[in-house]
């Protein structure tokens, strides 16, 4: 059988409770026990002296064994909760008050005597019973002289047996029924108290378990159920758990939104680049099967036209799918950023003089201005190479033959520049400007130029970006041209 929380919180404090009454039952018995011996004790210290004192037969310390059984038999039936022994100097019993086959013992330790007449010990002091081999009783005692003579002991048994019978028949029967009744109502009480409190105290874990499972049950979707509101400035932890889970709850429903969102991203960009894919694919194979089917009737100046537009649609799909993994392999988070100090200006004519042969065929200009930069920048240079390749390749692309693409370095301030990718070509237009870093998305301008090329690469310049906590801009005019702008962080601000 499986127990909650507060189902185990009550069986344990209810054992615990009784273990602690049973304990401090029998030790409030042993003290009050303790208290009774040395009340009684106390009260009857003097008792044995007296006797001997007003006594005359024992007054003149002479020992006759007949008439002190008469005397002890005598102060027995005046007393009955006393027992009297007359003890010989080295504690030898040599007459007594009881009935012979009840005295158990021959001699009586004397050092409880000694230590109760001579040392005042503390009280209660415990003596031999003579009616028992191991039993201790509290007791009175006195020596008896005969002149200077020690003759012996006079040793009263304050508590006898008869009394210990008589006490302890009564006391049982008050005590069990005390005891059973208090004890009942003491358990009763706390049980209902604890009750109350545990389920005071475990009603939130108790709502915050229903809270989970209602999560789980409506497959991890909290806008269909209704979860506890909880008081996160409390400071109870079960509140703050509470707004901890509630705070995970809303963390789960994001990235499953978040990852939901970015499956349907995936599979429209899969859709939309299966296109470009096929297309380069489909101009080969048609190009191939030609030259395979008509390759002696072909010229051979036909055999390189096609050789050369087979290769060219090879050359893109390779860029392609260079580009598919590449943005796969940033979207994963599978890159890692190096930041270092460089001069930005040496990065730049590194960048323009790859790209200086593709705008020397088409005429056009390709400058960084000012001419002269010796701006030492922050940042992932192998990263940031990429994404100015990327923007003075996409600004290429877009600029008709003997435009201009300038690459303009600004002074924000001492702590950044920023640098601009400034091309006089076809432009975009102001409704499609927001979604051109989508690698799904074409623009119209795409097509204008008769070039055809997959559209990743701004999408990879965004997320390389966006791993370096830099943000692009983008203001375009259609058919005058397109500006790319975003902040680069300077070396001397540390």
């Amino acid at each position: 059988m499986k127990l909650s929380l507060y189902q185990r919180l009550s069986l344990s404090i209810s054992l615990v409770f009784i273990a602690i009454a049973s304990v401090f039952y029998f030790w409030s018995e042993q003290v009050a026990e303790q208290l009774r011996y040395q009340s009684q004790q106390r009260l009857h210290l003097s008792l044995a002296a007296s006797l001997a004192r007003d006594n005359p037969l024992l007054q003149q310390g002479v020992y006759e064994h007949g008439a002190l059984e008469n005397l002890f038999h005598t102060l027995m039936v005046l007393g009955p909760a006393f027992e009297f022994y007359f003890l010989d100097p080295s504690g030898s019993i040599l007459t007594y008050s009881a009935d012979k086959s009840l005295v158990k013992r021959d001699k009586v330790d004397l050092a409880p005597i000694f230590s109760l007449i001579k040392e005042h010990a503390p009280l209660p002091v415990f003596g031999d019973d003579p009616r028992h081999l191991s039993r201790k009783k509290i007791f009175s005692a006195a020596p008896i002289f005969n002149g200077a003579e020690l003759t012996g002991y006079l040793y009263v048994i304050v508590a006898g047996e008869q009394y210990d019978e008589v006490f302890n028949s009564n006391q049982l029967s008050h005590q069990l029924k005390m005891y059973l009744v208090l004890s009942a109502a003491a358990l009763g009480f706390l049980l209902i108290l604890m009750l109350g409190l545990f389920r005071f105290f475990t009603n939130p874990v108790r709502q915050l378990n229903q809270d989970m499972q209602a999560f789980i049950d409506s497959n991890f979707d909290s806008s269909t159920i209704n979860l506890t509101r909880w008081h996160g400035n409390s400071s109870n932890e079960m509140h703050q758990l509470g707004c901890m889970f509630a705070q995970l709850v809303k963390q789960i429903n994001y990235q499953l939104a978040k990852l939901t969102k970015t499956d349907q991203q995936r599979r429209e960009l899969l859709s939309h680049i299966s296109h470009d894919l096929r297309t380069p694919l489909a101009s080969m194979q048609g190009y191939i099967e030609t030259l395979a089917l008509n390759s002696i009737s072909l010229t051979e100046q036909k055999r390189q036209q096609f050789m050369q537009t087979v290769l060219r649609n090879s050359q893109q799909l390779n860029q392609l799918i260079d580009q598919i993994f590449e943005l796969a392999h940033i979207e994963g988070g599978q890159v890692s950023v190096n930041q270092e100090v460089f001069n930005l200006g040496e990065l730049l004519y590194d960048i323009v003089a790859k790209f200086s042969l593709q705008a020397n065929e088409r005429n056009i200009t390709l400058k960084i201005a000012p001419p002269q930069c010796n701006v030492q920048v922050y940042c992932d240079i192998g990263k940031l190479d990429r994404v100015i390749s990327n923007l003075i390749e996409n600004a290429l692309r877009h600029t008709d033959d003997g435009g201009k693409v300038t690459l303009l370095i600004k002074d924000i301030d001492q702590a950044q520049c920023q640098l601009n990718v400034i091309d006089n070509g076809s432009g975009i237009k102001k409704e499609e400007l927001s979604y051109i870093f989508d690698a799904r998305y074409r623009a119209s301008n795409s097509v204008e130029n008769g070039q055809k090329h997959n559209g990743l690469g701004l999408a990879i310049t965004k997320q390389l970006l966006h791993l370096l906590n830099i943000d692009i801009k983008a203001e375009s005019q259609f058919g005058k041209g397109s500006q790319f702008s975003f902040n680069l962080r300077k070396a001397n601000t540390g």
